[in-house]
């Protein structure tokens, strides 16, 4: 059965899906004191197994989209592979996007000619207690949530090719990883998932992950404004 039609039909998939990505969301959070590096990595470890879990189960590996919708909510859209003849590379249209699954609280949502996974990324509301807002300078919102609110990377670098829609960012000292190769093809890394939500608020676009490279000391990430 195709992934498609599975998710279509499984109300308890979707159900469960929507908690975990309920819980996915509040990983990042600002705390009081501060957090070792360890406490990072164990919280991440545990909010985000289930959502590895069944991204596996359904075999997705389609980069998702980042976006913030009508209501100012950030969200992260996986399309899922195969689930329709028309289903092109480029998909979905990045118009439809903002009002994708907002009547409703399902997890499995329809973008007109393909389902697909509707998550609360990572990250998503570390970047809204920064209270970002269309049209800020990018680098410096970067900056404001991944090193100075979070300390997830000591250093933020950014610089937006206008004419290909490209922004390259090089972000220093990444302080949290995961190790599923699952979340790190669909999300990207931690970080590189909190700078693509950063992006798609400052930016009011959605935002996709191009490419990335990451060790130790540094992710290189390039990010595709849609």
């Amino acid at each position: 059965m195709a992934p498609g039609s599975f998710l279509a039909r499984s109300v308890p998939i979707a159900a469960f899906g929507f908690a975990i990505a309920m819980i996915g969301s509040v990983i990042l959070l600002v705390v009081p004191g501060p957090v070792s590096e360890d406490a990072y990595k164990a919280f991440l470890n545990d909010a985000t197994k289930n959502i590895e879990v069944l991204i596996e189960e359904l075999g997705l590996g389609e980069r998702a989209y980042f976006f913030q919708t009508e209501r100012g909510e950030i969200r992260a859209f996986i399309p899922v592979s195969g689930a329709s003849k028309e289903a092109t590379v480029n998909w979905p249209p990045p118009y439809s996007l903002p009002l994708v699954g907002m009547e409703s609280n399902h997890l499995v949502v329809d973008n007109g000619n393909q389902k697909g996974l509707l998550l609360i990324p990572p990250g998503a509301q570390l970047v809204k207690l920064a209270r970002l807002e269309k049209g800020e300078d990018l680098e410096m919102a970067l900056r404001s949530v991944l090193v100075e609110s979070s300390a997830i990377a000591s250093s933020v670098l950014a610089i937006e090719e206008k004419e290909s829609k490209t922004i390259r960012v090089k972000i220093g000292k990444p302080a949290i990883t995961w190790e599923s190769s699952s979340l790190r093809q669909c999300l990207g890394s931690p970080s590189s998932c909190v700078a693509s939500c950063v992006a798609a608020v400052v930016k009011g676009e959605a935002i996709r992950i191009l490419d990335e490279k990451l060790d130790s000391t540094k992710v290189l990430l390039s990010l595709e404004v849609i």
